[in-house]
């Protein structure tokens, strides 16, 4: 009997404990958080907010002391509801239940920015009338939402006045659920952050995901951009019944701001949770400066975007910027001398196919040069002078820096990063035989550099040391930190080197060594290359790489386990995510990618590289500004006469470029969700950054 109540004493006290436990656990999880976003980071006046607790009852919700518990609603087990009427600043928010209280601090935002990305770029012209959205209501462009409709006949997209009604073309769509309905999309328009967005959805048969598209490009414009609502309506997204958004404020073209952009993303997704709830998961598209967008934003404001899909990437427009303008040095020298500078010697020096400088010098740097000429459309009035108007602005095509980085205070130019100091251009080309002593002499003696307009000049570029830091601390230049080593991301290009394109195949590997570099493993990225004009293949491995990014992330989506995010990234991945390519005849081919190993894809695609590469660089290609050491002739595998030795030490001074070191001042990453400007550092270095 003694046993017995011994055995009862001990069950009912672990009972007891038990019911302790969960009762607290209970309060542990009675809390209030916002499913809209950052609650530091709030934007428009309101946030989606949820509760913690099963139901309403006794249940009682304050915002800044006034009662808002009606707005809350019971959905899939939680409470969950719309809190609106936020001031811009602090704001409170105290649920209150059983005796328990659960508080949250807001920090809201005006819907026209900005929260992180710095001070507005002025002077700032509005485009909402020529985007279809009339006059601007104020001085940020904003202008009133509205709601369009449209339906699928066969394989094209029309206007449709009434959405009740079902004209005789219209088509069906089987989304990724299975479900088949009427092909029938609603787009809200309207801006956010000054920007004109975009949210297209089918009217019905929505799969709760989201994909946003990123535009390409990288540009300095003073102004908001154009878009239409015909331009969300993307038919491989909508028809497997992803809601499909964009903005101008997402194109690299407008304005080549990666930070804003993800500022302009934060805040559209915000809004587009609160108006249509939270997707699923979140798939970025788009290529070139739609893929620096993507894995930046990725490195930067982890959880916005789940999976990427980059194509013709460049990790970013920092680190590639050196690789371009080396184009304008390179040809300038050419010109001299036409007669030795063959285009078997250009290319040896260059690193990219011919032709491929030469598109450069067409897609961006004349048009940049000739934009400063103009004053990028600047008034007069509003154009920077450090006497009369400090606060101006001053159009140069390093203006994208300037949210980053800063203007120097005496010129007004914006602060830059790009160097060329103790580059030896051709070193690659030289000690294989293809370019003698004396031409890669010559050549490093009259590359020069570029002065604050984009103008050649006979001296190198020197980069502003803060700038150096800011590139890397920022998170401008891409280490492959912060969010990227979670994120799924399939890249996949068609091959263009063959062709001069600007767009190359060994930024996939630069991007892949980055990620190495900083995580020590690069399963979380797959590689895919096919043939530039086979047809119909583009369209096929973008729908793969939709269909695989999709399975990805919905078998990613139902891992609830405690393992680590970079292992279930890993193990989510589908069959399909694998490295590979396809050959002319569209048969795939799986093999691991390299950039200069053997396989059948690197005989199908070569890789090839940027002068900065030739120069030395490792294929990260990370370094802005290289640390020096003495010159020495050992380097050189052909002989150097005692001549060309004087004048190569003239040249470098201050010594050559150390590819064994990190750069000047490269410091690993800040942080994520960064407000700019970090703060200036009085005193510059040369820290290390990740080895």
């Amino acid at each position: 009997m003694r046993i017995l109540t011994t055995l009862l004493t001990a069950a009912t006290l672990a009972a007891a404990t038990g019911a302790l436990i969960a009762r607290l656990d209970a309060q542990d999880a009675f809390r209030v958080t916002v499913l809209s976003g950052r609650a530091d980071m709030v934007s428009g006046n309101n946030a989606l907010v949820q509760i913690a607790t099963p139901s309403t009852e006794s249940l009682a919700v304050l915002l800044n002391g006034q009662d808002i518990t009606r707005v809350f609603r019971v959905e899939a087990g939680q409470v969950i509801g719309l809190v609106a009427n936020l001031r811009v600043g602090k704001n409170i928010i105290e649920a209150k239940r059983a005796g328990r209280t659960a508080r949250l601090e807001l920090t809201n935002h005006p819907i026209s920015g900005p929260i992180v990305s710095g001070e507005h770029l002025e002077p700032f012209v509005c485009n909402t009338v020529e985007s279809g959205l009339g006059e601007p209501l104020d001085a940020n462009c904003s202008a009133a939402s509205r709601v369009d409709y449209f339906y699928r006949a066969g394989n094209a997209f029309k206007p449709l006045a009434n959405p009740t009604e079902r004209p005789a073309d219209l088509s069906e769509t089987t989304t990724s659920e299975g479900k088949t309905v009427p092909y029938i999309v609603r787009v809200e328009s309207g801006t956010i952050n000054r920007a004109i967005y975009r949210i297209a959805m089918l009217e019905e048969g929505w799969n709760r995901r989201l994909m946003f598209s990123f535009g390409g490009g990288c540009g300095t414009n003073y102004n908001q951009g154009t878009n239409q609502a015909t331009g969300a309506l993307m038919d491989a997204a909508l028809s497997r019944g992803f809601a499909h958004a964009i903005s101008t404020q997402n194109v690299m073209q407008q304005h080549c701001n990666d930070h804003l952009s993800g500022e302009a993303l934060m805040m559209l997704k915000e809004h587009f949770i609160e108006r249509y709830g939270v997707p699923t998961w979140t798939m970025g598209f788009g290529g070139s400066g739609g893929a620096i967008q993507q894995l930046l934003i990725s490195q930067n404001f982890p959880g916005l975007l789940d999976g990427i899909l980059p194509s013709l990437t460049y990790p970013d427009s920092v680190s590639t910027r050196a690789g371009v303008t080396d184009c304008r040095l390179l040809m300038n020298v050419y010109k001299t001398d036409p007669a030795t500078w063959t285009q078997v010697k250009q290319t040896a020096v260059e690193g990219y196919t011919p032709g491929t400088c030469r598109a450069w010098e067409r897609s961006f740097i004349d048009i940049i040069v000739a934009a400063n000429v103009r004053g990028c459309g600047i008034p007069a009035q509003q154009v920077y002078d450090p006497v009369t108007n400090p606060k101006g602005a001053r159009c140069t095509m390093w203006d994208t820096n300037v949210a980053s980085f800063g203007r120097d205070p005496v010129t007004g130019f914006a602060r830059r990063s790009l160097d060329n100091v103790g580059v030896q251009y051709g070193l690659e080309a030289v000690n294989a035989g293809t370019i003698t002593p004396a031409e890669f002499v010559a050549l490093n003696e009259t590359i020069g550099g570029f002065d604050n307009d984009g103008v050649v000049r006979a001296t190198r570029s020197v980069a502003d040391p803060e700038s150096l830091r800011l590139a890397y601390a920022a998170g401008r230049l891409n280490s492959g930190a912060g969010g990227l080593p979670t994120v799924p991301m399939l890249h996949y290009r068609s091959y263009n080197d063959a062709v001069g394109d600007i767009h190359d195949r060994f930024r996939d590997f630069t991007m892949r060594e980055r990620l190495r570099k900083a995580n020590g493993r690069v399963d979380n990225q797959v590689l895919w290359v096919y043939p530039n004009g086979t047809a119909g293949l583009a369209t096929r491995v973008t729908g793969l790489a939709i269909d695989t990014m999709t399975e990805w992330l919905d078998t990613l989506t139902r891992d609830t386990s405690a393992a680590a995010a970079h292992d279930k990234v890993k193990r989510a991945r589908p069959a399909a995510a694998v490295d590979g390519c396809w050959d002319a005849e569209g048969a795939r081919i799986d093999e691991v990618a390299t950039f200069d190993g053997p396989g059948r894809c690197n005989a199908l695609y070569p890789n090839h590289k940027n002068p900065r590469l030739v120069a030395g660089a490792h294929i990260t290609d990370d370094i802005l500004k290289c640390q020096l050491k003495p010159l020495d002739a050992k380097e050189y595998r052909v002989t150097m006469s005692p001549d060309e030795m004087t004048r190569l030490r003239g040249i470098f001074a201050g010594g050559v470029c150390d590819y064994t070191k990190s750069g000047v001042n490269q410091v690993p990453l800040g942080g994520t969700y960064q407000r700019l400007p970090l703060a200036p550092r009085t005193s510059t270095s040369t820290a290390r950054g990740p080895q």
